[in-house]
């Protein structure tokens, strides 16, 4: 194993906030304790000596990462949730200003994958095994915490040259058939660091896009979904087209420039749009509403998407085939009709029109027409004599359209126009009898 590189341990983790730095050390002093090397790997080290920000902590252990991990959530709070197959634990932190949430605790380990895409199973291992298991050099990167090592950084596979170089490589040929998710993180890491993928790593990555197929649609899901949170999602899922990565998930899944535009729109919603949804649910429901209808589906369905999300994404599709037809509509049926739409279909369309009268016409919608309602209720067609029924609806619709279409201005011009609509509801009913 390689040492290449010593940091100060202040420096290494001084761009952490000061509550994490006070917490990370009392961690430190338990391992000492313990007599258990303990160390961060991949995510921090990377970025640190990429001079960029991360809270990405993940703490490796020789040795059992589990009894370790319960030994200081009982001193220092918090929650553990344990993963006895894999040796890991995530340990919840006591909800505290400069503390990160989630920590994982890792032991050191060696995995063996018994077919493309499934889970490894596991075993202790030093932790040279241990790097060479993770998905690519860069990520590889260990950082002493404990005794008088503290400081080193660790690297057995070549991740400093790589890191210096500005190189994507995966550790060795069956990393993708071991786990085809990597060719997803592959382009990801690629594109939030601006990072070539290594010539072989390239080749290893298209001749395993089939192996993609053996995932699962909940796994593939989650790495699309931290795509789309990234502030490069656009270039990212450009680099997935380009490698045919999207059409290896689902044949008709497809992002191209235009798409990119539509997405690249996105903000949070204002208030009036009273949307309860994730960045990601919104991301998913922009880029696959510029898709066709049959290929959107196929795709939610891949990915199992939620069916409330589904719903949103196949509405927001028609809301794109017809966005012509819709802009011309009278303002009572436009109205009507979007009644029918999920929220987050809405939204979509909207954020999807960069201007223009469809655009103005979903805001107005959202701000005013939808809270158009007549004077008239239920109770009052009751005491008129209307006997509960289609009638009902169909009154109330009429008296609403006539408000949002402009022809009612008053109160008593809606009472006029209510009496003519029951004398002909009373005239139809003569004639059925």
């Amino acid at each position: 194993m390689g040492v290449d590189v010593y940091l100060p341990l202040r420096q290494a983790l001084a761009p952490l906030p000061a509550a994490t730095r006070g917490w990370l050390r009392r961690v430190i002093r338990a391992a000492e304790h313990a007599g258990v090397p303990l160390y961060l790997v991949g995510g921090y080290v990377r970025d640190r000596l990429l001079e960029r920000p991360s809270l990405d902590l993940d703490l490796v252990l020789e040795g059992d990462a589990i009894a370790f991990g319960r030994r200081v959530q009982r001193a220092l709070g918090g929650a553990l949730t344990v993963h006895k197959a894999f040796g890991t634990a995530v340990w919840q932190l006591p909800a505290q200003r400069g503390l990160p949430v989630f920590v994982d605790l890792i032991s050191a380990r060696r995995e063996q994958y018994a077919h493309p895409g499934a889970l490894p199973t596991v075993e202790f291992a030093p932790l040279v095994e241990d790097q060479f298991r993770r998905d690519f050099t860069i990520n590889t990167l260990a950082l002493r915490l404990d005794g008088p090592h503290a400081g080193q950084i660790l690297d057995a596979w070549g991740g400093l040259a790589d890191l210096r170089a500005g190189v994507i490589r995966v550790l060795h040929e069956h990393s993708f058939s071991d786990d085809p998710t990597r060719i997803l993180r592959a382009l990801r890491f690629s594109g939030r660091l601006g990072f070539a993928l290594e010539r072989q790593t390239r080749r290893q990555l298209r001749a395993n896009l089939p192996q993609l197929e053996a995932v699962s649609g909940e796994r593939i899901y989650k790495e699309l979904e931290l795509i789309l949170l990234e502030p490069q999602r656009e270039a990212m899922l450009l680099a997935l087209q380009r490698y045919k990565v999207l059409a290896a998930i689902s044949p008709g899944l497809r992002f191209d420039a235009r798409r990119a535009a539509g997405l690249a729109r996105s903000r949070p919603p204002e208030p009036e749009w009273e949307l309860s949804t994730t960045p990601a649910q919104l991301g998913f429901t922009l880029w696959f509403a510029q898709l066709r209808p049959a290929a959107a589906m196929a795709a939610a369905t891949r990915l199992r998407f939620s069916s409330s999300v589904t719903e949103a994404v196949l509405a927001a599709t028609r809301l794109q085939a017809q966005a012509a037809r819709l802009a011309a509509l009278p303002v009572s049926a436009f109205t009507q009709y979007m009644d029918s739409m999920p929220r987050l279909a809405l939204y979509s369309a909207y954020v999807l029109q960069p201007r223009g009268r469809y655009r103005n016409r979903l805001l107005r919608y959202v701000k005013e027409w939808r809270h158009v309602q007549p004077y008239t209720r239920g109770a009052e067609l009751l005491r008129r004599g209307l006997t509960p029924g289609p009638a009902y609806k169909s009154i109330l619709y009429q008296l609403r359209a006539a408000w949002l279409d402009g022809k009612l201005k008053t109160q008593a011009q809606e009472q006029a126009l209510l009496a003519q609509l029951l004398a002909q509801q009373s005239g139809a009913g003569d004639e059925q009898h």
